[in-house]
């Protein structure tokens, strides 16, 4: 190594070890007041995170907007699609700007973060090489596309001790929160099942054995970086009927309508009840394709005990299908006023709540009469974002961090491995341990996906 990159390693040392430790460090020092500073609520620039925004063009929109509020300077933004991208990158002119995420996180020795929101097949590959550089990562949800994948970034999060975040920004409200204290604290009596569902994608992108994979192939557009759009997953020609929005539909580039909202619906039983690893899961579906996810579909898990929490059911339905609606919900109420919702069936009542656990109410709803509201034994959360911050720069953890999300994600993959396999008429038995299906031995090499990740890709994933 030379001076000059000596150098540079120094100052980037340096600048990260004042971001971890400056709260701890003003101790015994004077301190000129904020106020004198810049006036209320101002940060100096090393107080603040420099964050790198990777797929800025849908939700990474109002990822970076919300990081930009907290603060933070938005130091880099990275896309493929220069035309979705368009807005966020005119609403942040000083931002450097890149299309590669490689020679972004190589020639930028100053980022301390990156968010990365862009289609869920390219999720892994930047989070593990960010991570791998030290820094702090915030990646929307599902954590990942694959379950191999989803274990490997738990395991670098590990491996780095970097501060680490996935999207679902449900897990931080208080409606969450307060599912999570009615059901520990026995609220409705021991759960034995939770039923979840969700409309989409019904509206939202095309689905089923009617989709056709390259249907139409016209000349990509100047603005589109294709080949760094498909990232890891195998190569096809461009396909404006997949990008920007309905990759979540293919199973190339996404995770259907379960990995789209079951990290907002499944999130609050699976934190609430630790369901830890299921042991079962089987599915019965609507036509579909080696293209896309059926339209519609019904996934039911089975966790195994653990402590004194007896087994639990779990129970998904998407595209319009519906659990069984409860005999004590009163006449005229809806199911789930959001599109989507879940309902926990304990020992001595039932309670149902719309996406992100919001609007819970008891069934039948006189029972909050005599249940009232669930102690508040848990410490809320400032917001999604503004846990990763302070967690990056030292302050605290998160509590959607990449071993809890991984755990989530596999869970929700592995509905999508009994969707694929729904034909072979199997419960599926999975051992966690050695992340195998232990009655399906073709489902282990759909599974096992890293050899059909493209080179350049397979080697950051791992």
């Amino acid at each position: 190594m030379d001076k000059k990159e000596q150098a540079g390693k120094e100052k980037e040392m340096s600048r990260k070890d004042f971001l971890s430790t400056s709260a701890a460090a003003t101790a015994g020092f004077f301190v000129v007041p904020r106020h004198v500073l810049g006036g209320a609520g101002y940060k100096a620039p090393s107080d603040r995170l420099n964050i790198a925004c990777i797929g800025v063009g849908g939700m990474g929109a109002s990822n970076t907007k919300s990081l930009s509020d907290l603060g933070e300077n938005i130091y880099a933004l990275c896309d493929v699609d220069e035309d979705y991208a368009a807005k966020t990158l005119y609403d942040y002119p000083k931002a450097k700007r890149y299309i590669d995420f490689r020679e972004m996180l190589e020639k930028e020795n100053e980022i301390d973060a990156v968010m990365v929101a862009t289609p869920d097949n390219n999720h892994a590959a930047i989070g593990i090489y960010a991570m791998e550089r030290g820094k702090h990562a915030f990646v929307q949800k599902p954590l990942t596309r694959t379950i191999y994948e989803a274990r490997r970034m738990a395991e670098v999060a590990d491996e780095t001790g970097v501060a680490t975040q996935m999207g679902n920004q449900g897990h931080a409200f208080e409606s969450t929160y307060k599912i999570v204290e009615y059901i520990r604290q026995g609220a409705i009596g021991e759960v034995s099942r939770v039923d979840c569902w969700t409309d989409r994608p019904a509206g939202w992108w095309p689905q089923g054995a009617d989709v056709q994979k390259n249907k139409r192939t016209p000349i990509t557009p100047y603005t589109m970086h294709w080949d760094l759009w498909i990232g890891p997953s195998p190569f096809r020609k461009y396909d404006p009927d997949i990008a920007p929005f309905a990759w979540r539909g293919r199973w190339d580039f996404g995770a259907g309508a379960l990995g789209d909202m079951g990290a907002h619906i499944m999130d609050q039983p699976y934190w609430a009840l630790e369901l830890g690893m299921p042991e079962q899961v089987y599915a019965s579906t609507t036509p579909f394709n080696d293209e896309a996810f059926p339209v519609g579909s019904s996934v039911h898990y089975k966790f195994p005990a653990n402590g004194e929490r007896g087994a639990v059911d779990l129970n998904w339905y998407d595209g319009g299908l519906l659990p069984q609606r409860p005999d004590e919900l009163e006449d005229g109420k809806p199911m789930g006023a959001s599109g989507g919702g879940m309902i926990f069936h304990g020992s001595e009542g039932k309670l149902m709540a719309d996406v992100y656990g919001e609007n819970a109410r008891f069934i039948p709803e006189s029972d909050k009469d005599k249940i009232g509201e669930p102690e508040k034994t848990m410490e809320r959360s400032p917001g999604i974002h503004e846990e990763w911050v302070a967690a990056a720069k030292g302050n605290g953890e998160t509590s959607s961090n990449f071993q809890y999300a991984a755990a989530l994600t596999e869970t929700m993959l592995l509905g999508n491995a009994a969707v694929r396999f729904s034909d072979s008429d199997k419960k599926l038995q999975w051992d966690a341990d050695n992340m195998r299906i232990k009655n399906l031995d073709k489902a282990n090499k759909w599974l096992n996906k890293r050899k059909q990740f493209r080179t350049g890709y397979r080697e950051i994933i791992g």
